[in-house]
């Protein structure tokens, strides 16, 4: 039998079944969100468990890409410098020499001329890099060195061993007679036997399972000074590979983004991840120059007011002033922990005026006009980046208040400019 169909009643139908449904959907979201909200610190700490477990799994991989983030403009400037000096000087050498071997070796793969290039400069540039690494951390180390030698390490060390050891005298003379004293006075009343001999057991057990526990913690210190500093190694290797293969990582990763992400979305994120590259790597040069002026200004400083160790105390001090005024408290720390170790107190106050003047001077002149040019900020937006940033987020919101500052001014103006060149045109068209 056939039945009647009513399209009214159909969609009508139609309509009560996704009313329900949307009903069941907004029921079950409604259910979920108040799971969310009600564990919320539970999954907070999933995330934040999970998140750590993946970067302590590819740490190697991250430590090798700062490095190599932080190193690709010494590496760009070796190149540039190198394929110069390949155009004058060893061109035709080098084009002889790879004739000659390929006429010997007939299965040579043919390449092309501009990735040759490519691979050719930057594989010298790299390789220049690590070299001028490795020269400047054997100069810092020779001039360290004199530095420690001149400065009469031997009686400094002598002084500090001589206050150790009077401390370490004085206290066990002090623990010998109290003990003498304790023990007189319980043996005399009687009452050693009856209720303090019951507990010696426990108090040995306690100590020697304290005794335990450091020496556990001082070999999982060990092992985790160990396993840093081979993460460190192969993260160089890594960085290596990195800084040699930019070109083609680069290239590779531009495709998989073309290929999987929409064009407009790509666009917009290639231009917002290069301006941000822009804005902290000109930073990082800056802070850089920074620090670099610093350790030479406090060196100075303190070499004349005749304090030990001033070259060591001013490199130390000036590369800690890349997290801003942790340098001058480093600085400040060390140079008057000489100074009364020395049993030199009128260097102690002189070395504290001239870092307190250090200070001042950089935080008012030198930080703005270095960091706030390489990021294109004024001094006074500098200043007032670091007082907002310090006092709502202490350090590290000083760590990064002016690289963040100059990338929400460049997208401002982005927008700004955008704007006003579409008020601009829709005034041409009317």
């Amino acid at each position: 039998m056939k039945l009647p169909w009513n399209k009214k009643y159909l969609i009508i139908s139609f309509h009560i079944v996704i009313t329900l449904v949307m009903l069941y959907a907004l029921k079950y979201g409604i259910d979920f969100l108040a799971y969310i909200l009600k564990n919320l610190s539970i999954i907070f700490e999933n995330i934040k468990s999970g998140i750590g477990w993946f970067l302590s799994t590819i740490i190697v991989v991250v430590i090798a890409f700062v490095f190599a983030y932080l190193l690709d403009p010494v590496v760009d400037f070796f190149q540039e410098k190198y394929e110069i000096l390949y155009e004058k000087y060893l061109k035709d050498k080098i084009e002889n020499i790879k004739i000659n071997f390929k006429s010997k070796n007939k299965f040579t793969k043919k390449r092309n001329k501009k990735q040759q290039k490519v691979e050719k400069g930057r594989l010298e540039g790299t390789i220049l890099t690590y070299l001028t690494i490795v020269l400047i951390i054997m100069l810092l180390s020779t001039v360290l060195v004199r530095s420690i030698s001149k400065s009469g390490a031997g009686s400094f060390i002598d002084n500090v061993t001589s206050y150790i050891k009077t401390s370490i005298s004085g206290f066990q003379d002090d623990l010998t007679r109290f003990y003498n004293e304790l023990n007189g006075e319980l043996i005399s009343n009687e009452i050693f036997e009856e209720y303090i001999s019951p507990h010696l057991n426990k108090i040995t057990t306690t100590f020697t399972s304290f005794i335990y526990d450091i020496g556990n913690n001082i070999i999982s210190i060990i092992t985790s000074v160990g396993n840093g500093i081979i993460n460190v190694v192969i993260s160089i290797v890594i960085c290596f590979y990195f800084l040699k293969d930019k070109k083609i990582i680069k290239t590779k990763l531009e495709n998989i983004c073309i290929a999987f992400l929409p064009k407009k979305f790509y666009r917009v994120t290639k231009n917002g991840l290069g301006d941000i590259h822009a804005v902290f790597s000109g930073y990082i040069r800056g802070m850089l120059l920074d620090a670099c002026i610093m350790a030479i200004l406090i060196s100075i400083v303190l070499s004349l007011i005749g304090l030990k160790f001033s070259v060591i105390i001013g490199l130390i001090s000036g590369f800690s002033n890349v997290i801003p005024y942790f340098g001058a408290l480093v600085g400040f720390i060390l140079a008057i922990c000489v100074a009364l170790i020395s049993g030199e107190p009128m260097q102690a106050l002189y070395s504290t005026i001239g870092m307190l003047v250090l200070q001042q001077v950089d935080t008012i002149f030198i930080a703005p006009k270095v960091v706030g040019e390489s990021v294109e900020l004024s001094p006074v937006i500098v200043i007032i980046a670091l007082s907002i940033a310090g006092n709502l987020f202490g350090l590290w919101g000083m760590v990064f208040a002016v690289p963040v500052f100059a990338t929400i001014k460049l997208f401002a103006s982005r927008i700004y400019e955008r704007r006003r060149l579409k008020n601009i045109y829709k005034d041409i068209n009317n």
